[in-house]
């Protein structure tokens, strides 16, 4: 009999599927962290995820009937990214993308070993839409995705595939209703059905890919939520036209004529920005670019100082306005003393760039917890925590602007480090959630998604541990047959700091030369 591994029994949608997958004949083992049993059936095991050893242990354990790991997300904690505790960041970390991480390599190597198996990611819509008020939800969301079509990459080749799941609203996701978002508003009218999804109705989809049969779709999407995501209305019958047509017939006024709005062209001059990871890079190009305009700048710089004053000196050269800060952005503490020397200099803060972030370039298994959590707490609570610490200061603002340096690799796996593509992926939601949250205080969220830009180095100078074979590059790697310039990103940056960008928000501007097209 084949056997599937449940990582976390808490899902309720996960519970219902056991009884499904046993009637398909599949014995499952439940890591039982809800204390409550699944079924009597159900052989119940105990182990912490934070660490990969002891899951790894029970996987190898259960020989060669181990068919599949089924991973779904852990419990839906709401909060505000405005005044979120350290304490659920924490904890999130611990529950979603370091689980998750764990899973994988655990899975990836004892499935390796025997050149078959499948590792089914059980997640929902909020890898793609954000909840309006669970953001660090839907942040370890988008992580895991990217961490599925990593995983895919590093273990397709032993013979070990990865999938990502989309499920649509059930009845269990009823509480998750929030103002914010239209999603589980009537959530049953938005399905072409006109009823909510069931979880028995995965049972077939989950049951093929633990069959062997589903490697085909190694590293996929798949969304399974019965045409939810697509809706955008009901159309109307014959008869509703016509009374609609003659509604409009009898209600026909002559029209007014069409006034355009004002062209909006205000100058950047004086406004106060804050770049953290500024003093070389991509930060770098950012902080000449929004000085040569006039801006006043707060460079956030960390482990390069002698790059760091010599930006400095370039703008001062050309007439800017600007100083260093040195401020490890994994540290609350730090970030403080850096926005309230900001603002005692300066009088206030317009514009938040979210910036500095490591990439160690290592493979899936090279990561052990205790780096994972630093690149976590950088590349991602930075963003957040600086979010947080700076967002009095641009609610008083009129031109309140957030604008997050994240990559194309959020959405397309790197090979050569997972850890970093999850922070983007990460990233990617973190935006739009903010988006979303802020909306009502007239500030908008924005992300750069970075391809190769020509910079001087990254923090660390980690070596890339990968090739593309030559046949397989004839082409130049992005169609422009130019390479990005840190003042590139700067000239982006600029826009969606003024005015002219106040509608934009939630969004990922893709800057990277075309090469996500070849």
């Amino acid at each position: 009999m084949k056997t599937i591994f449940l990582t976390d029994d808490r899902d309720p949608v996960a519970r219902k599927l056991v009884p499904m997958l046993e009637s398909k004949g599949y014995r499952i083992v439940s890591n039982c962290l809800s204390g409550e049993p699944v079924t009597a059936s159900c052989r119940q095991v105990t182990i912490e995820l934070s660490e990969s050893g002891p899951l790894t242990e029970i996987l190898s354990g259960l020989g060669d009937s181990l068919c599949g790991v089924l991973h779904p997300m852990p419990p839906f904690r709401a909060g505000a990214l405005e005044d979120a505790a350290d304490r659920l960041w924490e904890q999130v970390l611990d529950d979603d993308p370091l689980a998750a991480v764990n899973v994988a390599k655990a899975a990836g190597e004892v499935f390796a070993r025997s050149g078959k198996g499948s590792v089914v990611f059980l997640g929902d819509l909020h890898a793609e839409k954000p909840t309006g008020c669970a953001p660090f939800y839907s942040m370890a969301c988008g992580a895991v995705q990217m961490l599925c079509r990593e995983a895919a990459l590093d273990y397709g080749a032993k013979g070990v595939s990865f999938h990502f799941l989309q499920r649509g609203v059930m009845d269990t996701d009823l509480d998750r209703k929030h103002s914010r978002s239209n999603l589980y508003s009537a959530p049953e009218l938005q399905y072409p059905s006109g009823r909510l999804q069931r979880a028995e109705e995965l049972t077939g989809l989950v049951s093929f890919l633990f069959s062997g049969e589903g490697n085909v779709l190694n590293g996929a999407d798949l969304r399974a939520d019965q045409g939810l995501s697509m809706y955008y209305g009901k159309q109307l019958r014959d008869e509703e036209i016509e009374a609609l047509v003659q509604k409009q017939k009898e209600m026909a006024q002559t029209p007014e004529e069409f006034v355009h709005g004002p062209v909006r062209t205000q100058s950047m001059k004086g406004r106060v920005a804050l770049i953290t990871g500024g003093g070389k890079g991509v930060g770098a190009g950012i902080a000449r670019v929004f000085c040569a305009a006039g801006m006043k700048v707060c460079i956030g710089w960390n482990t390069s100082e002698a790059l760091a004053h010599k930006t400095l000196a370039e703008i001062k050269q050309m007439g800017g306005e600007a100083f260093l800060f040195q401020a490890d952005i994994s540290d609350r503490e730090q970030i403080r003393a850096m926005v309230e020397e900001t603002v005692l200099r300066y009088g206030g803060i317009d514009v938040l760039v979210n910036n500095a972030a490591l990439q160690p370039n290592l493979f899936l298994k090279q990561y052990d917890t205790a780096l994972f959590r630093r690149l976590w707490n950088i590349n991602v609570g930075g963003y957040w925590r600086s979010l947080q610490l700076c967002l009095p200061y641009l609610k008083k603002s009129r031109y309140g602007r957030v604008i997050n340096i994240s990559s194309i690799h959020g959405k397309r796996p790197t090979v050569f480090d997972p850890g970093y593509a999850m922070t983007k992926g990460a990233v990617r939601m973190f935006t739009r959630e903010a988006a979303l949250e802020l909306a009502e205080k007239d500030i908008t969220v924005n992300a750069v998604e970075l391809g190769y830009c020509r910079i001087e180095g990254k923090t660390g100078n980690y070596l890339f541990r990968i090739e593309k074979p030559p046949q397989t590059v004839l082409n130049s790697p992005n169609p422009l047959s130019r390479v990005c310039e840190p003042e590139d990103a700067g000239f982006l940056a600029l826009y969606l700091a003024s005015s002219e960008a106040a509608t934009l928000t939630g969004a990922g501007v893709r800057l990277d030369g075309g090469s996500m097209m070849v």
